[in-house]
């Protein structure tokens, strides 16, 4: 449900290339690879075949993987310099303090000697805290805190609001489901069938590593009561659509249709205030018939339940921080059942991913650096300005085109935002805590200066200029925004 913001392109990965000096890029930096023309099959029957079927034919997906392409090759290629990145971090007498957050937390991500012997440990404050919920507000308030990672009937997300795209909005919408929607809980496909069976298992083995007497009873609890938020969900066609889950009220007439979710304890865990300094907050509801059906069901669900829930959403939450069979047991239901792939990411490309997602730009920053030089950037940039020149003149002679439909168009390209490899102005990670001796509460850390940084802009004017992706993320996006 997290929605990124404006136009902007990652392209370090493919316009770097001529950075590497000697070492050969492993996709060429462009043009078609005629290598894979099948011309056994004609242009005008199937192109994509056409285009593609020679490489189709020994094609394979890694184990590791759930697809294959130019894309997965880019992306190998960017791993491997995120690798060397880290290991030139490793042996660095004097990193500044942000590349000692990003060794330390790599450090502790790769410690998987310390990780076994640490066992439950590291965790059980947080395991403490959610078997010491009583009431359904503390069971609430759990939910909303931002260090847990926890899910309930409700999730919450601090975006761009989609018709004032001037200001922030504050968006709550249905969740709650472990499996990845409705559809999972009420179909009755072969597959579909399959993966519900797995689901319980899983369940049941969470709860199992988690101390917890009688899994089995515990698990089909928890499972009943995803199914009942399941049965009030909105189906995934209505949840895509743009006017029926823009809802904008304040926060007590939220409180007003669904009055059975402990909505102050919930918001103000979060940080969300009632109220702006313009009066009342707005929030924006997604699919609001359900709300109420939502709340309905947390409050007739026995806190003990919640409990069982939250274990289980918390331990799948911080499962890559914790002994090996928390891992490996989390992986085989979310990577092989529901995925498909049968091999988990070795650990070393998982901890550049660790980096990547949470100091992501501090990450950038070197890699740009290394990778992407100004020169690069200024030619993408230039690439780009003679585009919009191009799209400009043909707007303005374009013969069916009305002079209102023109004037529309050269407004929109005028207003258009391109974002090339790398900010103007870098994230300030001064304010974030990292400890080498202790992953998940650095994973914590990282979560909790995310959400307050987002938090506490609620109420400014929307910065157009931050980015959605890292630097050396090999994708592209669009936010009307």
């Amino acid at each position: 449900m997290r929605r990124i913001s404006v136009l902007a392109l990652a392209v370090a990965a493919v316009s770097g290339a001529g950075a590497l000096a000697a070492s050969k890029p492993a996709v060429p930096p462009w043009g078609v690879d005629l290598s894979y023309v099948d011309k056994s099959v004609g242009p005008g029957n199937d192109f994509f075949v056409y285009g593609n079927g020679n490489w189709l034919k020994t094609a394979q997906i890694p184990a590791d993987r759930s697809y294959a392409g130019v894309n997965l090759e880019l992306n190998l290629e960017n791993e491997a310099r995120l690798k060397t990145i880290v290991a030139d971090l490793e042996k660095k007498q004097d990193p500044t303090p942000e590349e000692r957050k990003l060794r330390d937390l790599y450090d502790a991500f790769m410690d998987q000697k310390a990780i076994e012997a640490n066992g439950l440990k590291p965790a059980q404050k947080d395991l403490s805290l959610i078997a010491s919920l009583k009431t359904p507000q503390d069971v609430a308030r759990a939910m909303g805190m931002p260090n847990l990672l926890l899910d309930g009937p409700f999730g919450l997300y601090i975006g761009v609001d989609d018709k004032h795209p001037s200001q922030y909005s504050v968006n709550i919408y249905q969740s709650g489901l472990g499996l990845p929607d409705r559809d999972y809980y009420l179909r009755t496909d072969k597959d579909i069938a399959s993966a519900r069976e797995a689901y319980k298992k899983y369940l049941a083995q969470m709860l199992t590593f988690a101390g917890v007497a009688d899994p089995q009873a515990h698990a089909a609890a928890i499972f009943k009561l995803e199914n009942e938020m399941a049965q009030d969900s909105w189906a995934a066609a209505d949840r895509r659509d743009a006017e029926k889950t823009y809802n904008a009220m304040s926060v007590a007439d939220l409180k007003k249709m669904a009055p059975q979710f402990p909505w102050d304890a919930y918001l103000g865990a979060a940080g969300i205030s009632e109220k702006s300094p313009h009066g009342d907050r707005t929030v924006i509801v997604a699919e609001k018939s359900a709300f109420p059906k939502l709340a309905a069901v947390f409050a007739k669900t026995p806190v003990s339940v919640w409990r069982d829930y939250l274990t289980v959403r918390y331990l799948h939450a911080f499962s890559a921080y914790l002994p090996k069979k928390f891992d490996d047991t989390d992986f085989a239901f979310y990577g092989t059942v529901l995925n498909g792939r049968t091999k988990q990411l070795d650990r070393a490309t998982r901890g550049i991913h660790l980096l990547d997602d949470d100091i992501g730009e501090a990450l950038g920053k070197l890699y740009v650096a290394r990778f992407f030089p100004p020169q690069a950037k200024a030619k993408a940039q230039l690439l780009v300005a003679n585009l919009l020149k191009a799209y400009e003149a043909d707007i303005k002679t374009l013969t069916w085109m009305t002079p209102e439909t023109r004037t529309k168009a050269l407004e929109k390209l005028h207003h258009f935002t391109p974002k090339i490899g790398y900010p103007d102005h870098w994230r300030d990670y001064s304010a974030l805590a990292v400890d080498r001796n202790n992953l998940i509460a650095s994973v914590q850390n990282a979560s909790v200066f995310e959400w307050n940084r987002r938090a506490r802009r609620i109420d400014r004017p929307v910065n157009k200029s931050e980015w959605g992706m890292t630097p050396p993320t090999n994708n592209a996006y669009y936010n009307p925004t």
